[in-house]
């Protein structure tokens, strides 16, 4: 829409988000900001009363942070009174977080204040475009929540382990090498107990998921999980999300994750052990008369609904540690309108 005027644009800093205030004070100080409404968090807590005044005025709401500041400012959003899943203020993620896989996935692979530059000199020339996402719906007990990317499993656990710890890059690099290494050792260490499969029974769209412990269970709706890590296989079609489950331990997941953070589908190497069959299974491969057999204790394929019954405390909403009140239902939420860079 040409010839916007700049009260329509509101733009929301977490400074706390990765403390990156220098990157912050690039998109206060840009000429793009001037009349901008600004709406400066002291805590991400104080998302709610600081949106509450925005409604339905604000068109575009720039977010300044990571996935978690996204989480809470879409969380906050959809429980104000005037605002309705279509009604929905347009989003622009411009980055500036420790973890910024979402904005990432939309193109803002630069600085806060050059994406922040970029798009909104688009905005105001009537050029910016949008990718319709949706959001996840995640229920459990009386307790409903949105996001992108929804986890359970030892990834989650070690994601918890490092939130309740010292913060940063050397100390999330600690518990990434600790975890590697309990993974690998022949010997069981301290750490083995967080890398244990999560019991559970899973269901998507009503059917069940033919295992009783996973290594990991995930679902999306932007095809990317972390930054470079899109190990979704197939095409998402309208109306579902992506889900992916591997009923596998800890050892060999660490063993897959260069092949499954691209989408590749593991084979069935339990076939090596009928040479007969799998003679034939590589003679039809090479004919193009069938695809190699794929492991079956991997799951990767859309759904509608996911409904999870387990005893393990604790899932992931893009990066948020949430405790599981009760089975836990996935399905479509709302859509968001996302800026995309120009």
């Amino acid at each position: 829409m040409a010839n916007q005027t700049r009260k329509d644009v509101v733009l929301l800093c977490n400074p706390r988000a990765g403390g990156r205030w220098r990157a912050l004070a690039g998109v206060l100080d840009s000429p793009e900001a001037k009349g901008v409404r600004r709406i400066v968090t002291d805590h991400i807590d104080d998302v709610g009363a600081a949106l509450a005044g925005v409604g339905q005025r604000a068109d575009l709401v720039c977010i300044y942070g990571g996935d978690g500041t996204i989480y809470h400012v879409i969380n906050e959003l959809l429980q104000l009174p005037a605002i309705e899943g279509a009604q929905l203020p347009k989003l622009f993620l411009l980055g500036g977080g420790t973890m910024n896989v979402t904005a990432t996935k939309l193109g803002m692979s630069g600085t806060p204040s050059d994406n922040f530059r970029a798009v909104i000199s688009a905005y105001h020339a009537g050029t910016l475009t949008y990718e319709a996402i949706p959001l996840l719906r995640v229920r459990t007990g009386d307790k409903v929540r949105y996001g992108f990317t929804f986890g359970m499993g030892p990834l989650v656990r070690i994601l918890d382990r490092y939130e309740r710890g010292q913060k940063g890059k050397l100390a999330a690099l600690g518990i990434g090498v600790q975890a590697i290494a309990a993974a690998l050792s022949p010997i069981r260490t301290a750490f083995a107990p967080m890398l244990e499969e999560q019991p559970a029974a899973v269901f998507a769209d009503g059917m069940p998921v033919s295992h009783s412990a996973f290594s990991a269970v995930f679902a999306n709706t932007t095809g990317a999980i972390q930054r470079l890590v899109e190990p979704f296989s197939a095409a998402l079609p309208h109306g579902q999300f992506h889900f992916l489950a591997y009923a596998i331990s800890a050892r060999e997941l660490a063993a897959m994750v260069p092949l499954l953070m691209n989408g590749k589908v593991p084979l069935d190497f339990g076939m090596l052990r009928r040479p007969f069959a799998t003679m034939k299974a590589l003679a039809r491969a090479v004919t193009g008369r069938a695809e190699l057999p794929r492991d079956p204790r991997y799951v990767n394929h859309p759904a509608k609904q996911l409904r999870i019954e387990t005893s393990e405390p604790l899932f992931t909403l893009d990066g948020e540690v949430l405790p599981v009140e009760g089975p836990l239902e996935v399905d479509l939420g709302p859509t968001l309108q996302l800026a995309l860079h120009p």
